[in-house]
């Protein structure tokens, strides 16, 4: 099963995501549903990157794969700050979507700071 956490500050804004586990749908490379939720985080990760040039922290598991966190740096700016919400909640819901059409792969936890 894949295990995602979303984190929030005391304002409710998102401030990292944690994506563990591997969701054994299929055989390795042929797992539509572990590919789906890569595809979303990669994306996201990629967006605010490149976009919103924010220097994320990116953790992930080099040797035994299926482990990503992302952790938005501070961000002073409130443009920058509302692109990257937008974004983040984007991955919430896309994450979600995906959790109720394979909900016995897929788990989303929310926790607060």
């Amino acid at each position: 099963m894949i295990h995602i956490q979303v984190f929030r500050d005391n304002l409710s804004q998102i401030q990292s995501v944690e994506v563990s586990g591997h969701a054994g749908y299929a055989e390795p490379g042929e797992d539509i549903v572990c590919a789906a939720v890569s595809a979303q985080v990669i994306s996201i990760e990629n967006s605010l990157t490149r976009l919103l040039n924010l220097d994320m922290t990116t953790e992930v598991d080099e040797e035994a794969g299926g482990y990503l966190k992302l952790t938005l740096p501070k961000i002073t700016s409130k443009q920058i700050t509302h692109d990257a919400q937008l974004l983040l909640k984007h991955l919430e819901f896309a994450l979600e979507v995906l959790s109720e059409n394979y909900p016995e792969y897929i788990q989303i936890q929310q926790f607060n700071l």
